[in-house]
């Protein structure tokens, strides 16, 4: 029987019983009546609150955590990704890891490319020397070269080494 049956089936009775109770003494029939209503506020908010449990999200394994060990595990990832993009062809190397030390060169040196193209190309020759600078130079992107290899492993932590003395 559906719960809804059940709950308009206990409000008739009341009701019945109530209208039994007119004609008679209202005072006898009190708990009677008290007892199906009682029934049906219990019947409910059980309902409701069975229907509020079926609607609520179910908190999965795939929502988002951002908590500290998340975010340490997705850096990680990420920089595990970027470090084997060395490996790889120019072209990955052009894509994924030029922009992000040419950016940090900028931003440790002061130099901007936008500025003054001459001066960031000395700073970084003077930096990186000149067989280094050619992998960290904006200028110098070739992006659609598939067929030559990255620097490799080596380089980027030699790279990486330097900006971190700057």
């Amino acid at each position: 029987m559906n719960r809804s049956a059940i709950v308009v089936g206990a409000v008739l009775l009341a009701v019945l019983l109530e209208l039994i109770a007119l004609g008679n003494q209202r005072d006898s029939l009190l708990l009677l009546t008290g007892i199906p209503v009682a029934g049906a506020l219990g019947l409910l908010v059980w309902s409701l609150v069975e229907r509020a449990r079926r609607l609520a999200p179910v908190a999965e394994d795939n929502d988002i955590d951002n908590g500290p060990v998340e975010m340490l595990r997705r850096w990680q990832a990420r920089a595990t990704m970027l470090a084997d993009r060395s490996e790889g062809t120019r072209a990955d190397w052009d894509r994924h890891l030029r922009p992000l030390l040419a950016k940090e060169f900028e931003l440790t040196s002061g130099h901007r490319m936008n500025k003054n193209r001459r001066a960031l190309e000395v700073a970084g020759q003077l930096q990186f020397g000149p067989e280094l600078w050619r992998w960290v130079d904006p200028a110098n992107s070739a992006l659609r070269d598939e067929v030559n290899r990255a620097p490799g492993r080596p380089a980027l932590d030699e790279i990486l080494r330097r900006l971190q003395d700057m």
